[in-house]
């Protein structure tokens, strides 16, 4: 059962930490030229 757990913890950390750091790398790679 732990294991359930554990897997949907990651999967609910793992998300929003992966749209974060996406994010984050199109600011660094935008960086001065900011092309939205």
């Amino acid at each position: 059962m732990s294991e359930m757990f554990t897997a949907t913890i990651l999967c609910l950390t793992l998300i929003p930490v992966g749209i974060v750091l996406g994010f984050l790398l199109l600011k660094i790679q935008g960086g001065e030229e900011s092309e939205l």
